[in-house]
């Protein structure tokens, strides 16, 4: 299946103003959380999930659009793909069983997993939607050295500007969508090509 400039990307209510390095650091250090919920993360911290991981000398945590839409398919096409190498295991942050009622939970949770991976592999095709939170925390120094891009290219230049026009990102995204360790992509074939430039 190709891609197509016309796919449907389904946001949430989130957002799709990517957050800078600092809001995303003030956004975990300003949540207060309860001890029920000091304990979930302590639960998933040390759950089955957690204990899947380890032992992996590769660790790829997956970052994108989720749901039923042909971007979380390609997305779990690059999970998959991954997670198929000889000693490594592919993650995505709604395999810990967070729901949405604790949408305060998943930044600290996704904070832990950045650290926990060896890789963090973000599929983007655009910036719509809850994951570019996940985004905004790739731009922080410890994390960006160990971040690689898939990053979606429309065929048609207006469309390209529409998926991702986001002003208010515009100066720290650059960093994610250039280099060595940007790979864009317009078909799967090529998105498959991109995932083996991931190390």
């Amino acid at each position: 299946m190709d891609a197509d400039d016309t796919d449907p990307m389904v946001g949430d209510d989130v957002g799709d103003a990517i957050p800078d390095e600092e809001a995303i650091l003030t956004g975990i250090e300003g949540v207060q959380l309860t001890p029920a919920e000091h304990q979930r993360i302590k639960d998933i911290v040390n759950g089955e999930e957690m204990r899947r991981i380890k032992g992996h000398d590769t660790r790829y945590l997956i970052a994108g659009a989720g749901g039923q839409t042909g971007a979380a398919t390609r997305r779990k096409l690059v999970y998959e793909k991954l997670a198929d190498r000889p000693d490594a295991v592919s993650m995505q942050l709604e395999e810990f069983g967070l729901t949405p009622e604790e949408v305060e939970l998943w930044i600290r949770v996704f904070d832990i997993l950045c650290g926990r991976a060896t890789h963090i592999v973000g599929v983007i095709e655009d910036f719509d939607g809850g994951y570019v939170w996940e985004l905004g925390l790739l731009f922080a120094p410890a994390y960006r050295e160990k971040t690689w891009i898939l990053k979606r290219r429309y065929t048609d230049e207006d469309v390209e500007r529409t998926r991702f026009d986001n002003g208010m990102a515009a100066s720290h995204v650059e960093l994610l969508l250039t280099g060595d360790r940007c790979c864009e992509w317009e078909s799967e074939i090529e998105l498959r090509d991109c995932v083996e430039e991931v190390p």
